[in-house]
């Protein structure tokens, strides 16, 4: 007698059921009108059942095939997966891995838990992943990694399973090539992901390729231009999987932008973006800030992505300059060894259309921001020659207020660790989570030869190292501006086959000072 809705159905709750619209179901898809009539046969039965004329079990079983295939739960969880499980070695157990962050501020407000370790854990709940390692460069903070990792994941959520071997050993004070002996442990086909200082990530995603892994890196990939081309050539020899993690690709408001820029906007001419973060983020990465990399490196590659992606096969970036902002980074951290930080950097680029006209770029990233309402300020200004388009990720008109915290902007769009009801991890549409996880499925079905490397690129859905060489050669290109006061920067590509289409898709080659 409980009420149930379904497709042209209304069971009222006095036990006797309405056939709204049975004779207009079989019309509205041509072509289903067996199924159709078998949903109705089976409905008219279900309703004699509530009048008493026939046995509720003649018709109990097709009801409830009735009912799953048409009610959504309130609360769904992802179905166990079909496919193989695949193994998984993370590198690198800092704060976007694993949330463990040693400093007073502890891990950024948009992500307290991580993302990688989480989403890996939640993915061998679903029967996805196989086995799980981690390794990092300093063992003797592994103890608190693991307590930090067993406190917001074993803990928070129900069913999360945290059984995994760590490198090094808990004593060793650092070791950087612990990750060689992980590696090592890892059988061919299984996927790495790669979350660690930027200047280290060439040599990891080598060593990966060299033993057969496929690697989802932290962007920036590498940091020079012939190291990305001399990776994607490893990956390629290979046959692996080599993808940098721009979750923004699978941001659902950044989606719907790039496919009306390439379909609705016209030939690009101008873009601007701006993302920053607060001064206590300088503290996480104190060690390397300014000495490893830089902000550009670290929050400008997001948006070149998003823009080099959007007008792939129409644009290609040409000339680079550059320009920083000095003072307030290094008052707050203070460094010993001399080393000068960037506040806030400024890259500004020259596009080149297939159409012979010209666009221009300024891509801005900043870590000197106050503490705000969001930890992540980020938007950009698309506008093309048939119009514009502008996004806010940082404000999507979700907030909340609390004694405790205060006011802030919400995006569980990006991952979401709120627990269902049941007690359950519920972010698996989260594009954090949406990220990882379109690799790891992708990386499975290469190893069971269901998809080529070179067919999943040519999808363009996750950024392949063959592909995203325009990014890395603009952020090389700005460092370059930068520590040559300003001057321009070319981006040279293979010489011209005479073909535009075929010139415009190509990747740099090189770069040169003017």
């Amino acid at each position: 007698r409980a009420p149930f809705r379904s497709r042209g159905i209304c069971h009222s709750n006095r036990g006797r059921g309405r056939l709204a619209s049975a004779r207009g179901a079989g019309r509205e898809r041509k072509g289903d009108d067996q199924k159709n009539a078998g949903t109705e046969e089976t409905l008219r039965r279900w309703l004699l059942c509530a009048s008493r004329s026939v046995p509720l079990s003649s018709v109990f079983s097709e009801c409830v095939e009735v009912v799953v295939t048409r009610v959504p739960a309130l609360h769904p969880h992802p179905t166990p997966s079909t496919m193989s499980p695949i193994d998984a070695l993370m590198i690198g157990a800092g704060e976007y891995t694993t949330g463990c962050v040693f400093t007073a501020a502890g891990a950024a407000p948009d992500k307290p838990a991580g993302v990688v370790a989480i989403t890996l854990t939640d993915m061998r709940r679903r029967g996805k992943i196989g086995t799980l390692t981690l390794c990092d460069a300093v063992g003797t903070r592994m103890p608190a990694v693991r307590r930090t990792m067993a406190e917001k994941i074993g803990k928070a959520y129900k069913d999360m399973d945290l059984t995994m071997r760590t490198f090094p050993e808990d004593d060793v004070e650092f070791d950087a090539n612990a990750f060689r002996a992980a590696i090592a442990t890892m059988k061919r086909g299984s996927v790495v992901t790669v979350f660690t200082p930027d200047d280290t990530h060439h040599a990891i995603c080598m060593a990966c390729v060299e033993h057969g892994l496929h690697v989802l890196c932290a962007k920036p990939v590498v940091k020079t231009l012939s190291d990305h081309l001399a990776l994607a050539a490893a990956a390629k020899k290979n046959d692996v999987l080599v993808a940098v993690e721009y979750h923004k690709r699978f941001d659902p408001i950044y989606v719907d932008a790039r496919d009306r820029i390439k379909q609705t906007l016209g030939p690009f001419s101008f873009f601007s973006s701006t993302m920053t973060q607060p001064k206590a983020q300088l503290d996480t990465f104190a060690q390397w800030a300014g000495k490893s990399s830089d902000i550009s490196y670290y929050l400008n590659a997001h948006h070149m992505d998003v823009h080099s992606w959007s007008v792939r096969g129409e644009s290609r970036p040409r000339r680079v300059t550059a320009f920083a902002a000095f003072g307030a980074a290094n008052e707050r951290l203070q460094p010993k060894d001399g080393r000068k930080i960037e506040d806030t950097i400024t890259l500004v680029v020259e596009w080149a259309n297939k159409n012979g006209s010209n666009g221009i770029a300024n891509y801005t990233a900043s870590w000197i921001a106050p503490k705000s309402d969001c930890h992540t300020q980020q938007y950009f200004h698309y506008a093309g020659h048939g119009g514009e388009i502008r996004a806010d990720q940082g404000r999507r008109g979700y907030t909340m207020a609390t004694d405790a915290a205060g006011f802030t902007q919400l995006n569980p769009l990006y991952m979401k660790y709120v627990p269902s009801p049941d007690g359950c991890f519920a972010g698996q549409q989260g594009y954090g989570y949406r990220s990882i996880e379109e690799f790891c499925d992708a990386a499975v079905a290469v190893n069971d030869r269901t998809s080529s490397v070179q067919e999943i690129s040519d999808k363009d859905v996750l950024a392949t190292i063959d592909a995203t060489a325009r990014v890395t050669a603009m952020l090389e290109a700005g460092r370059v501006s930068l520590d040559n006061h300003g001057k321009g920067v070319l981006i040279q590509y293979p010489e011209s086959t005479g073909d535009l289409d075929a010139d415009f898709l190509c990747e740099p080659v090189g770069i040169a000072l003017e």
